[in-house]
This record gives C-alpha cells, sequence and structure tokens, in this order.
C-alpha cells in the first residue's frame, strides 16, 4: 500500500468521525433543547395547577363561592336562587289562588327576597308582636 492512500483513507475516516459527531451534537443539542422547553412549560403548569388551588382554598375557606369566576353580571348578587325562585312562585301561586292576604304575601314574598338573615328575622318578630 501506498503512504499516500493511507493517510488519504485516514484523513476520509477522520473527517467521517467528525460529520457524524457534529450530527450527533446537533441532534442532542435540538433534543436538549426539546426537553428543556417541555420541562418548562411542564413546571410552570405544575406551578399555577398550584397557585389556583390555593387560591380556590383560601375562597372556599372564606366561604366567598363567586371567587375566580369574574364573568358575572354585576346584577347577579341581586338575583334570586333557583330555589329561591320557586320558593317565590308559590307565595305569588298562593297569593293568586286566594289562599294568602295582601299582608301575609308582602310579609312572605320581602322575606324570600331579603333572605333569612338575622335582621330579617328579627323584623318578622316585631312584625307579629304588632
Amino acid at each position: 500500500m501506498n503512504w499516500r492512500n493511507v493517510a488519504l483513507y485516514t484523513l476520509l475516516g477522520l473527517g467521517v468521525l467528525v460529520a457524524i459527531q457534529i450530527i450527533f451534537s446537533v441532534i442532542a443539542t435540538i433534543i436538549g433543547i426539546a426537553w428543556a422547553i417541555a420541562s418548562s412549560l411542564l413546571t410552570l403548569a405544575v406551578v399555577g395547577a398550584m397557585f389556583y388551588g390555593g387560591f380556590r382554598l383560601v375562597s372556599w375557606y372564606r366561604g366567598d363561592n363567586n371567587a375566580g369566576a369574574g364573568t358575572g353580571d354585576v346584577n347577579d348578587a341581586n338575583r334570586p336562587a333557583p330555589n329561591q325562585q320557586s320558593r317565590i312562585d308559590t307565595v305569588k301561586q298562593r297569593y293568586a289562588d286566594g289562599k294568602l292576604s295582601d299582608a301575609e304575601f308582602e310579609r312572605q314574598l320581602e322575606r324570600e327576597l331579603d333572605g333569612l338573615d338575622i335582621d330579617s328575622s328579627n323584623r318578622e318578630r316585631s312584625r307579629e308582636y304588632e
């Protein structure tokens, strides 16, 4: 064999090894970047879920059921609940059937609209004594 051919094939082999190393380095870099992005997004999602869960837990503890809703209308607080609406309809129906007098209708309707809080129960007791 000729020394020239040996040197040529040696350089060619080294060139192929360097090219393979560069290709594998590029592939490893791309995989590493993709892995870093995926793990960062997953970490961000977990941290966000923890903050959201903590927020919901604190709002549940405080008794604020509408925390985070943000899409409700301003008048939602003044709108009666569905079961309260059915009780109001029942009071209206009893009044329409003649089972309630005007004063009883107004008193029961006001009680349903105000809800059963301490002030309304005190007002109710004071009306009963009159």
